[in-house]
């Protein structure tokens, strides 16, 4: 509902294009979108290592985070991808699936005492209410650009996370009404974050490039 008001007051308000839409009194922690992309940061490790507690952390910091699906996003994809290009994965790793934990039970072992916190983890029921993030799953071919347009909050602590399938490296930026970058990440296979807070109710662009040459199944985060 709030986000419908925010859509439709903006469709009805000029475009401000005196200064970058950031805040000069930015507030906050991180958020919902921070904790999944952590909690992806933690699953790789994890996997790299053979750690079976911070895989564990992993899956609790992914399990605590509600995704939902995208409202008032608009998705423009340019570039054009070969027609016989590899497909890649199907999707990147879930640190909250059920994979992740039939993994952790296996990195256990003959321990016991990792068998009963892998046990009680996957057991164990959400108490209280949990937090939300906007969660987008798409596919991106290599050579093309998605572009994610998506309105904001003025004052509202605001995060971006993009989680690709590891196939490809992925690029993301960041941009107000007026094409100011107000962040970037180059391209690269670990997950990237960009938090900032606007200065006002405004639209913005999200670019996820994929320069590879195999395509991406990825998820773009807000919150």
């Amino acid at each position: 509902m709030y986000r419908t008001a925010l859509i439709l007051a903006l469709s009805l308000t000029p475009a401000w294009a005196e200064a970058p839409n950031l805040s000069a009194s930015p507030t906050g922690g991180p958020g919902a979108a921070s904790r999944l992309v952590l909690a992806q940061r933690a699953y790789l490790q994890a996997m790299t290592d053979g750690d079976t507690v911070l895989l564990l952390a992993a899956i609790r910091l992914a399990r605590s985070v509600t995704p939902r699906a995208p409202t008032g996003w608009e998705r423009t994809t340019s570039g054009e991808a070969p027609a016989d290009q590899p497909q890649g994965r199907a999707s990147a790793p879930d640190p909250g699936g059920q994979e992740a934990i039939a993994v952790a039970q296996g990195l256990a072992g003959e321990d016991p005492d990792l068998q009963d916190l892998v046990y009680e983890l996957d057991a164990k029921l959400p108490h209280g209410r949990l937090e939300t993030a906007t969660v987008a799953n798409v596919e991106l071919g290599g050579g093309q650009t998605d572009s994610w347009r998506m309105p904001l909050f003025g004052e509202v602590p605001a995060e971006i996370g993009l989680i690709g399938d590891g196939d490809t490296p992925l690029g993301l930026r960041v941009t107000d009404e007026a094409g100011t970058v107000l962040c970037t990440a180059s391209p690269g296979l670990d997950p990237a974050l960009c938090r900032f807070t606007p200065a006002r109710n405004g639209f913005f662009t999200v670019e996820v490039t994929n320069p590879g040459e195999v395509r991406n199944s990825y998820r773009v985060i807000g919150n």
